[in-house]
């Protein structure tokens, strides 16, 4: 080896060190690793999915993109897709909360999301975020850009009363996704 030559790289914090100032950089990228091990994201079950699938009437076809989001696989429908229209109630009591939202399904099955980050279709539009207790009585709501759902999700769960958030987009009040507090 050259003496000139710096020392190989051992491993990525040392990788690392030549784009930033080490400390701040693995501060931040603990932060991005364990985010998901504070939360978990619950798309709609898929034997619910299908059960709706198959008693579902209304079908459409995705004219535009995005604008047909899927509730399974919480992604947008490409132009084409066939999709069922359907009520979905994401809740387990009898809260004064409860009611059933709109939701589009893709027509045929498709595979639940990989949830190692935060899907496009969440991030990519303004949400409506409400956050229930263990009774399903609310204790918190906002409307958030999608960008700030990571942030909005910890400062929610921040609360020791939180333990489920439903998501809804902002404009039309589709239920998105629900959000499980990591135990």
């Amino acid at each position: 080896m050259d003496s000139r030559s710096p020392p190989p790289k051992e491993n990525a914090l040392d990788l690392l060190s030549d784009f930033c100032q080490p400390d701040r950089c693995v501060d931040a990228i603990v932060e991005r690793m364990t985010s998901r091990h504070h939360y978990q994201i619950a798309p709609i079950d898929s034997a619910e999915a299908t059960r709706l699938q198959q008693a579902g009437r209304e079908v459409y076809v995705a004219d535009a993109m995005p604008g047909s989001p899927c509730r399974r696989c919480l992604k947008d429908a490409e132009i084409d897709d066939e999709l069922i229209l359907v009520s979905h109630d994401p809740f387990n009591s009898d809260s004064p909360y409860r009611s059933a939202s709109p939701i589009f399904l893709h027509r045929h099955a498709c595979q639940p999301p990989d949830l190692d980050e935060l899907p496009l279709q969440l991030t990519g539009r303004q949400l409506s975020v409400r956050s229930f207790d263990t009774n399903e009585m609310m204790i918190d709501a906002d409307v958030i850009d999608g960008e700030q759902l990571d942030e909005t999700i910890r400062r929610f769960f921040n609360d020791q009363r939180s333990t489920k958030l439903h998501v809804h987009n902002a404009s039309r009040g589709c239920w998105a996704t629900s959000i499980m507090k990591a135990e």
